[in-house]
């Protein structure tokens, strides 16, 4: 938008079943592509779910105020509704170190230790 300018944005979640943003992986052969909710993937990328944008307002000078930006309100009406979606590659690109972690709360579980309480990790 402009030199400066910032977006935020919050991971949404694919299924609450499933507890994970990605909501596609793509295993495509060698030089090919798959238009994929209108953004382009390559062999190996991922399409990760955005819940929520927010956009940096321009009039405070700080840089510190965002604002939620609706995707329907800029949205032409001929066309279909946008996907909140990113490829894990741009995140890459930008220098983002991303690692998939497990919440603390299953850890314990995961390592195969026993739960006392509650469900068990599946």
């Amino acid at each position: 938008m402009r030199p400066g300018h910032h977006w935020l944005f919050k991971f949404g979640m694919r299924g609450m079943e499933l507890r994970t943003s990605c909501e596609k992986k793509f295993n495509l052969t060698r030089r090919s592509w798959e238009d994929y909710k209108g953004t382009q993937f390559y062999n190996g990328q991922q399409a990760l779910v955005v819940e929520r944008w927010l956009n940096q307002v321009q009039e405070d000078a700080s840089g510190l105020t965002f604002e939620e930006w609706n995707p329907a309100q800029d949205a032409v009406t001929s066309q279909p509704p946008v996907a909140m979606l990113i490829n894990l590659s741009e995140l890459r690109a930008a220098g983002f170190k991303l690692k998939e972690m497990i919440p603390p709360a299953l850890e314990a579980a995961a390592r195969g230790s026993r739960c006392r309480y509650g469900a068990g990790l599946r």
